[in-house]
């Protein structure tokens, strides 16, 4: 019993001196959205998950910024380990809620703010879960907030 007593202490410590952030969780387990307004477009900065992190936007931004900017192997295209490097033409394909959205230029128009999370699929877990076609290159998964 005696050698838990560091244990717990250094888990109280880490949990007492951990930075306050934005990306607090919530009694549910999610990821609780905290925004700060502003005076001008009254949405400043928030929080959507990429995988299963929790990553910072600031208002104006687009979903393609936001993954350029701080998640870049999310645009990445992953090919199937099968496939060889010069037929892979496709590519990287966006389903948002879903449904077959597009390619990558969809990212651009889809605010920062309107979005729960992100999901990054290589191509084989893509061909399983929506089809072989137009996932050669692996798929970006996009589920909306629900307002």
């Amino acid at each position: 019993m005696r050698s838990a007593y560091p244990a717990v202490f250094l888990c109280a410590l880490a949990c007492a001196t951990a930075p306050s952030s934005s990306a607090h969780l919530s009694n549910a387990g999610s990821p609780a959205r905290t925004f700060a307004s502003s005076s001008s477009n009254g949405l400043t900065r928030g929080v959507l998950l990429t995988g299963t992190h929790a990553t910072e936007y600031f208002g104006g931004e687009s979903l393609y910024d936001v993954l350029r900017l701080r998640a870049p192997l999310y645009l990445k295209p992953r090919p199937a380990l099968g496939i060889e490097k010069g037929i892979n033409n496709d590519p990287l394909a966006v389903y948002v809620d879903g449904t077959f959205a597009g390619t990558w230029e969809v990212l651009q128009l889809l605010p920062a703010y309107t979005v729960y999370s992100v999901d990054r699929l290589s191509a084989t877990e893509a061909a399983l879960r929506f089809g072989s076609h137009k996932n050669s290159s692996g798929a970006v998964v996009v589920t909306m907030a629900r307002r």
